[in-house]
């Protein structure tokens, strides 16, 4: 196997799963809708994310510290996200 095919396998890996967030994400923006979001899938999801955004760093994967913190920037926004639709949705 040659050298550059672990990097390009990492970096394509990561392209398609950070990118498998950006639609849940546009769509709880644009809808505001996030009632079948779970607030706890996506805590858990975002700690195993800056955990794996850390081993990323100590092992020196450059994808997985690049994708790990693009998705945790992504898991975490749909968490404040569907927070703020929580929110705006408990009656006065």
């Amino acid at each position: 196997m040659t050298d550059w095919m672990p990097l390009a396998t990492g970096l394509v890996a990561g392209c398609l799963s950070t990118y498998s967030l950006v639609p849940q994400a546009l769509k709880i923006w644009r809808e505001g809708e996030a009632e079948a979001v779970s607030k706890r899938m996506f805590a858990t999801r975002s700690f195993g994310l800056a955990l794996w955004t850390v081993y990323g760093y100590v092992a020196g994967s450059v994808p997985m510290v690049i994708f790990s913190s693009l998705s945790l920037l992504l898991s975490v926004a749909i968490l404040v996200l569907k927070m703020r639709a929580a929110r705006r949705a408990q009656p006065a």
